[in-house]
């Protein structure tokens, strides 16, 4: 729909006279609101149920068409108005209230029904600790569930560009633009070669020099850390298996690796990886954060 002429009238009495005002359209006065009140372009994505990139380049389409800069971007990410922008939006206002009324009935609707995007990697889908958390998660009073199949090499960027809301993965590590909330210790199976002779150890202390392997999870800077946390604990001349270019156990090697097809309550004898939810900082789902914190596995 074109806006053109309703644009041409509320702006002609700003300081900035637009001369020959290109086609506007609704979509694009109505992300340039969102984003006026979010401040941001990934919360504008969620209240708009689309993606970051796409709220970013309708923004940038209308900012070429009015032919001034509408926000500044801060350090933090966080939009500001520009003058032009505020005084822009006070004058279509009274579309922008047809615009908030709107809004205000489409909320009303989904109010006992928003949409959750919970994404983890394929692996988590065929059952175990994610299944088995998530029915202990409480949400069906205020949220509707879907799931996407999310890689973790992708994790990060698809929090940030509002493609999830919260991702679920082992052996994440912290961000300064994401909330971690560790759920609960993976435990271990730990599993002897051929030629393993003798008990499994039951301590790090135990384990044979230079002959045990920990499986790599999640972030490379994770796995390394549990493994100086079993050096820390007297274990001696371990290596992280990743499965790429790095040598092979030998037949009389012991590997740890991290069980996902249950959910574990209690203490770990050993080091564990953690199972975890991560949500970008200042959400708009707020509501979330405590909820899973709450169903936590301390």
């Amino acid at each position: 729909m074109s806006v053109t002429v309703l644009m041409k009238s509320a702006v002609s009495k700003t300081k900035h006279h637009i001369q020959e005002l290109p086609e506007i359209t609704i979509r694009q006065l109505e992300v340039f609101r969102v984003l006026c009140r979010e401040q941001s372009y990934a919360n504008a994505a969620i209240e708009l149920k689309t993606s970051r990139a796409m709220v970013k380049k309708v923004s940038d389409d209308f900012e070429k068409s009015v032919g001034l800069p509408l926000f500044e971007e801060s350090a933090d990410r966080t939009l500001r108005p520009t003058p032009f922008a505020q005084d822009l939006l006070s004058k279509i206002s009274p579309l922008s209230r047809r615009l908030r009324q709107l809004d205000d009935c489409v909320r009303g609707l989904h109010r006992e029904g928003r949409i959750v995007k919970f994404a983890a990697a394929g692996e988590f889908f065929r059952g175990g600790i994610f299944t088995d958390f998530l029915a202990r998660l409480e949400i069906s009073d205020c949220f509707r569930p879907c799931f996407l199949r999310i890689e973790a090499n992708r994790s990060r960027l698809a929090l940030l560009n509002a493609e999830c809301d919260v991702y679920f993965g082992v052996g994440i590590g912290a961000s300064d633009r994401l909330d971690l909330i560790n759920l609960c210790q993976v435990p271990w199976h730990i599993r002897a070669g051929k030629k393993f002779t003798g008990p499994l150890p039951t301590a790090p202390s135990e384990l044979p020099p230079g002959k045990w392997w920990l499986s790599c999870a999640g972030d490379p800077e994770v796995s390394d850390k549990l493994l100086g946390d079993f050096h820390s604990l007297g274990a001696k001349r371990g290596r992280i298996l990743t499965g790429s270019r790095d040598p092979s156990p030998a037949p009389d090697d012991l590997i740890f690796q991290h069980e996902t097809t249950r959910l574990h309550e209690g203490e770990d004898a050993w080091p564990c990886y953690r199972f975890s939810a991560v949500m970008r900082k200042q959400h708009p789902y707020s509501e979330l954060l405590p909820r899973l914190t709450g169903a936590a596995i301390p």
